[in-house]
């Protein structure tokens, strides 16, 4: 295997003591795609971060094209022909698509912007590359697998030759996915290589020619694509056997939460949400699929209580609760997972302790004294059964992976109260199999105690492994509810997802505009 790219002995800690990498070795081959997988908290972001120039590194070598390597900044890393493209896009959606593809490097004289050239010179650049684009259309006007192209785009006009990608499918259909692996592939026939970071395995082993396996900050294997498997990369990376669950069908009961014909407007006038009518009963999940950017973001607000609906109605439990306060709502029944854990789900430059007692502080507190003892009783308890691993309750919850954080927000929502209903979005974007196991057993015991759950995700395998029933949306609207349990396809799910229709919908269980459900009040 080449030099092209070789990392020696390399090390990183935060704070002193928390060591994310730790004498890591492993050489990336010229021209090929090298996957980077692990569990959360393994360091696979920080591998990329160090590559792109955005940490530093502590100890090791790193040496790019048989040089010294040790960017400095991520200008400094693309100058020198490395370039990443981050699992949240860096972009700006009221900008045009030839717009944000320039920025930082724009064509013309230093005091005016040539928009002309920069337009000609983002169609020639996606036509290169086999990712026709409109160079004038507003960036939020585009798919997120679009936006993605954009991205690498973006990195490929900087002149860059090794590609990161990290968790580029976390967010696309199966469609998509299979748009961006032939990009992919497009890339390596033109000589470029391509580092993803990873951890859907079948995915990898679809893409990838070569896999490092992460445990712990530390390499554990290299293996070439055609001589492993799925089950030995889940031995690598958790260190034992993940047995696959089975679909397993919950009991349907009382409607719980019921949405009744709500809309939500936006202020250009159109409708984020049109007229969405979904029964959600007990003991039993409801998946709500869709391309992002359909109305999944407006829909969990509004439900959680942190948009007013234009118009409509939602019930709990026949409780009318569509102008209470998110916090009423919580002390009623109606637990809240937002999708983005970082923007809504907690404070990341807070503790990991103020995070936790966030939802409690005030039952917790006297005179507006908090009783401490108390709360950190409480965060044993919640952190031993969410498994929630963290180096200390006084470092910046941004310190914990992507994972820790997701299992703090779940114990901070649903220990030590009675719950009706759950809203739960994207519960498992960017988490490793062990922790989607996890998350995907604490969801099922829930509904099987009874519980509503609600469960809008981007991740088909996810929607159709959980779900009991799925709601298509699109467009703000749910086009269609069909019958969970994998009886639909992820192709025909995605078909669905991309144009509103394709495939007749089973008995959709929607209740009727205006409906007003049986034993409502106000």
């Amino acid at each position: 295997m080449s030099d092209y790219l070789r990392i020696t002995g390399l090390n990183k800690s935060y704070d002193g003591d928390v060591k994310a990498l730790e004498d890591v070795s492993l050489v990336v081959a010229k021209g090929r795609v090298h996957a980077i997988i692990g569990e959360n908290g393994a360091g696979k972001s920080t591998i990329a971060k160090v590559l792109a120039g955005m940490v530093p590194f502590d100890a090791g070598e790193i040496s790019f094209e048989r040089r010294d390597y040790r960017p400095s900044s991520p200008r400094d890393a693309a100058e020198r022909g490395i370039g990443i493209v981050h699992q949240h896009f860096m972009l700006f959606p009221s900008l045009t698509v030839a717009e944000n593809i320039v920025l930082g490097s724009e064509p013309g004289h230093p005091l005016k912007f040539d928009s002309d050239r920069a337009v000609q010179e983002v169609r020639d650049l996606s036509e290169r590359y086999g990712m026709p684009f409109d160079p004038t259309r507003r960036l939020g006007d585009l798919s997120v697998g679009e936006q993605q192209r954009v991205e690498i785009l973006k990195a490929l006009r900087r002149d860059v030759e090794l590609l990161i990608l990290d968790e580029p499918t976390a967010v696309l259909t199966p469609q998509e996915v299979e748009r961006l692996f032939k990009g992919i592939r497009r890339l390596i026939g033109e000589g470029y290589t391509v580092i993803v970071i990873a951890h859907k395995l079948e995915e990898v082993l679809e893409i990838a020619d070569d896999i490092t396996v992460l445990r712990r900050g530390r390499v554990v294997a290299t293996r070439r694509c055609e001589d492993t498997t799925k089950q030995e990369l889940v031995r690598l990376m958790v260190g034992d056997d993940l047995s696959p669950k089975g679909h397993t069908y919950g009991t349907a009961g009382e409607p719980v939460l019921t949405i009744d014909d709500i809309t939500l407007g936006t202020q250009t006038g159109l409708r984020a949400l049109d007229g969405i009518n979904l029964t959600v009963n007990a003991g039993e999940i409801v998946g709500v699929a869709g391309v992002e950017g359909n109305g999944q973001f407006e829909l969990e607000q509004v439900l959680g209580g942190l948009q007013p609906v234009s118009s409509g109605a939602i019930w709990l439990s026949g409780v009318d609760i569509t102008h209470r306060s998110a916090r009423t709502r919580a002390n009623m029944g109606l637990a809240y997972i937002p999708g983005d854990r970082l923007v809504w789900g907690c404070a990341p430059t807070e503790s990991v302790f103020n995070n936790a007692i966030s939802r409690d502080y005030h039952a917790e507190s006297r005179f507006g004294v908090l009783r401490k003892g108390a709360l950190r009783q409480q965060l044993k308890e919640a952190f031993a059964r969410f498994d929630v691993r963290t180096p200390g309750q006084w470092l910046p919850v941004s310190n914990l992976s992507g994972g820790n954080i997701q299992k703090l927000i779940l114990g901070r929502e649903l220990h030590g109260r009675p719950h009706k209903a759950i809203v739960v979005a994207m519960p498992t974007r960017g988490i490793d199999i062990r922790g989607v196991e996890f998350i995907h057993d604490l969801l099922r015991r829930y509904r099987d105690d009874g519980c509503a759950v609600l469960l809008i995700s981007t991740d088909l395998d996810e929607i159709i492994s959980l779900s009991d029933r799925i709601a298509i949306l699109y467009d703000g609207a749910v086009v269609a509810v069909v019958e969970g349990g994998g009886k639909p396809t992820k192709e025909e799910l995605g078909a669905y997802m991309l144009h509103g229709s394709t495939m007749q919908p089973a008995a959709s269980g929607l209740g009727s505009p205006g409906a007003v459900p049986p034993g409502a009040r106000a």
